[in-house]
């Protein structure tokens, strides 16, 4: 009964030791240059409010941004909520943009149409 106990709490510790780092990749945002900031005034096409990331669509003139977010229970605790925006709404966004200049952005901030502005800063 011993030697089971001892293997599967080495299977365990194995298993966690090989996971974390797949787990702490994952939530690098290094593909973002947190030196520079862009903003724009956009209209929400969609708004999809689950794990692991919020992901934010927008219709900025000609070009449609994608914006992430952190997970919803981070933002949560900021502000937010799966109502705080929904398509068709107004939005003025700061984000950190991809390194690789496409159209895509780490959220910073976004003014609500009521003027409130909350906030994802990682």
């Amino acid at each position: 009964m011993r030697k089971s106990m001892k293997k599967i709490s080495s299977l365990v510790a194995i298993g966690l030791a090989l996971s974390s780092p797949a787990a702490y990749a994952h939530h690098s945002f290094n593909m973002f240059d947190s030196s520079k900031y862009v903003e724009f005034d956009g209209v929400v096409k969609t708004f999809t409010w689950r794990n692991p990331h919020v992901m934010i669509t927008v219709q900025a003139g000609n070009k449609v941004w994608t914006v992430e977010c952190s997970t919803p229970n981070i933002i949560g605790r900021k502000g937010w909520s799966p109502t705080v925006m929904k398509a068709g709404d107004k939005i003025r966004f700061r984000i950190h943009p991809r390194k690789d200049g496409s159209d895509y952005g780490l959220a910073v901030s976004a003014r609500l149409p009521n003027g409130t502005i909350i906030t994802d800063k990682p």
